[in-house]
């Protein structure tokens, strides 16, 4: 690797190569699905990316002797993160090379100079770019395919990251479940028990009352969400980015409100799992893109992947009520994914500390099948 040299991102040459990095590394994982290449360049353009509303962030590829894209990297500071949490840490993410301890620890340690330039005290990641997106590296769980917005990494990054001075911070869990055969007995006692409740109700989201649904659902998100590991509310930009996404690619069906007396008090977000119709397409330029679309919309997928779900904390502190929101929010989902003919669900990801939503996953009969991790160094 003395022959490799690391560039910045600044020019159209760097970018297509920083792009192409996952396809030149990953070429003989049957399980890596290339991910839509639009969006991963709108990551790298700060003029059309929300995380660029409250925070900077640079970009490094590596070429190989013979020019080849061999790795990449990238560093960035989140001021709402910052701000948050009273403390200088940055973050690194789309990390990804050759297998090559050498070549891991000087990705990162590019990332790690630029981030004591802007002040910061320690290096924590992968985030692609902020906790809101994708989140930790893939350490357990290469046998099978990434859901959207989850990574699929080499099985040798966690031994150079390790290598270079990182320690693990934080796993991050998912879970399968198949809903094909419908719901347990078990959940479905809890629904009643929701039910019966005077004035609740268990609806999926009414695109009808777009910006009226998707506001309560982003309530209870900065609600219940906000005493977790890491937690950032989403900005302006994000919330402007998601509405985009849900009407993009949404199933509505499979977006869930629990009320009571018509307040808002849990809700829980499946997604179509678009990896599925991206898989074989190398990113889904040009003329991929329909075909993309062609299978997105009209074969249809048959797997998705819950990547939302919350109580509000009034009903959390109630130990009789919080627990009956969350399994009756399990049931509905997979009693929906059933009704679609979905044979596979993901619910991701799960701190590995939350035991509550790790026993409910468990209750529901879901399998953990996949972990990510967060890694950090201090840099003074």
């Amino acid at each position: 690797m003395q022959d490799v040299r690391i560039l910045p991102v600044i020019g159209k040459r760097e970018r297509r190569a920083f792009l192409d990095v996952p396809k030149f590394v990953m070429s003989s994982d049957p399980n890596f699905v290339a991910p839509l290449e639009m969006e991963v360049a709108q990551r790298l353009d700060a003029s059309s990316h929300p995380f660029y509303d409250n925070g900077e962030a640079a970009f490094w590829v590596a070429f190989d002797c013979a020019g080849n894209p061999v790795g990449r990297i990238s560093a960035q500071v989140n001021n709402v993160h910052q701000k948050r949490y009273s403390n200088r840490e940055g973050h690194f993410g789309f990390i990804i090379g050759a297998n090559n301890a050498e070549l891991y620890r000087r990705l990162l340690a590019q990332a790690e100079d630029w981030l004591v330039s802007k002040g910061v005290v320690s290096s924590i990641g992968p985030f692609t770019l902020s906790i809101n997106e994708e989140s930790g590296l893939l350490v357990d769980g290469f046998n099978t395919p990434p859901m959207i917005m989850m990574g699929h990494d080499p099985a040798w990054s966690q031994e150079h990251i390790l290598a270079a001075g990182y320690q693990p911070e934080k796993d991050l869990l998912s879970y399968i479940y198949d809903p094909s055969g419908g719901s347990s007995s078990r959940l479905s006692s809890f629904a009643e028990k929701f039910l019966s409740i005077d004035g609740a109700i268990l609806r999926p989201f009414d695109k009808r009352k777009f910006k009226q649904d998707l506001a309560a659902i982003l309530d209870i998100f900065n609600d219940a969400w906000s005493d977790n590991w890491g937690y950032v509310p989403m900005s302006k930009g994000e919330i402007n980015a998601l509405a985009h996404g849900l009407r993009a690619i949404a199933d509505y069906e499979l977006i869930l409100i629990a009320e009571i007396a018509g307040r808002p008090v849990g809700m829980a977000v499946s997604l179509p799992n678009v990896n599925e119709a991206l898989a074989g397409l190398n990113g889904a330029k040009k003329l991929g893109i329909l075909r993309f679309l062609w299978r997105l919309k009209v074969v249809g997928v048959k797997s998705s992947r819950v990547l939302l779900m919350g109580v509000n904390k009034a009903c959390q502190a109630d130990i009789a009520l919080g627990p009956v929101i969350s399994m009756a929010l399990v049931n509905a989902l997979i009693e929906a994914h059933r009704r679609k003919g979905y044979q596979r669900m993901e619910l991701s990801w799960i701190l590995d500390t939350n035991e509550p939503m790790r026993r409910i996953a468990e209750f529901g009969g879901a399998e953990l099948y996949k972990t990510y991790r967060i890694f950090r160094k201090d840099l003074t």
